[in-house]
């Protein structure tokens, strides 16, 4: 009887081991997942691979295949679905256009998408991800090297979002790319009106500092762009170390450490 009681208080504790077994083996199991390779972000589905059935396939696939074979590199097929997709489905104009902006820098294809996505509703101001569809279209003009087309654009989209929500609230990344069409105009002044802007929203801002540095070169300032400078090699490293990797603040205003180092090194006294 004594026996058959202590199996009963054991029967509980084997359950409970053998729970935690299982538990331990599905946490490797997870862990092990993780650690494999993933080759790709947009795994090709059946009807990727044999082709898709035009009729009855919805006109979004067709974005999405173009974005797996960007991911593939394979940048003629990527073109060749982003443009079949824009024909049925006009709403995608505006994130092909971004596409052929960040990602392919085709800024001609850019334009025509982007303006296409923009003429759809032609009084208001379209935003693709959180980006004003005026700024986009800033950014390709500017990329053209058309830089009064691009202040006027990046003015669109500065000013209606500053009405609407006070200049506090607008990306600073906005007022860094017009500061930067200022400077290829050269006017310095408008330029360092827009870099305060933008460190009043994001302080730590090496990008901001960087071309606040190139504005005051420009009005000869040199003692103000060096520490204009230095801010920037202090902040690039300190957001390097945050973030890791080849982080960069603004994919559409790429920013690397030897350009700030250049730039200290002309200014040497």
């Amino acid at each position: 009887m004594k026996s058959f009681r202590i199996l009963i208080l054991l029967v509980p504790i084997v359950s409970y081991a053998q729970n935690g077994e299982r538990f331990l083996t599905s946490c490797q199991s997870m862990l092990a997942t993780n650690r494999t390779v993933q080759l790709s972000l947009f795994p090709p589905t059946r009807r990727e691979t044999f082709g898709l059935d035009t009729l009855s396939s919805p006109p979004q696939n067709y974005h999405r295949r173009a974005l797996y074979y960007l991911w593939q590199h394979d940048y003629e097929q990527a073109t060749d679905w982003l443009e079949k997709a824009a024909v049925l489905y006009p709403k995608a104009h505006g994130s092909i256009g971004e596409t052929y902006l960040n990602q392919l820098h085709d800024y001609d294809r850019a334009l025509q998408h982007l303006s296409a996505y923009d003429a759809l509703t032609p009084t208001f101001d379209d935003i693709i991800h959180n980006n004003p569809v005026s700024y986009l279209l800033g950014l390709a003009h500017r990329n053209l090297g058309d830089y009064n087309k691009a202040v006027q654009l990046f003015c669109i989209g500065i000013d209606s979002l500053s009405i609407r929500h006070g200049a506090e609230w607008v990306n600073y990344r906005h007022f860094v790319s017009r500061a930067v069409s200022y400077i290829a105009l050269q006017q310095p002044e408008k330029a360092l009106r827009d870099l305060d802007s933008a460190l009043k929203n994001f302080n730590r801002s090496a990008l901001a500092q960087y071309h606040r540095g190139r504005a005051l070169v420009q009005l000869n300032k040199k003692a103000e762009a060096r520490t204009a400078f230095q801010d920037a090699s202090f902040f690039f490293k300190a957001l390097r170390a945050e973030r890791k990797g080849d982080y960069q603040e603004d994919d559409f205003n790429p920013l690397y450490e030897p350009e700030i180092d250049e730039a200290l090194s002309n200014l040497k006294p």
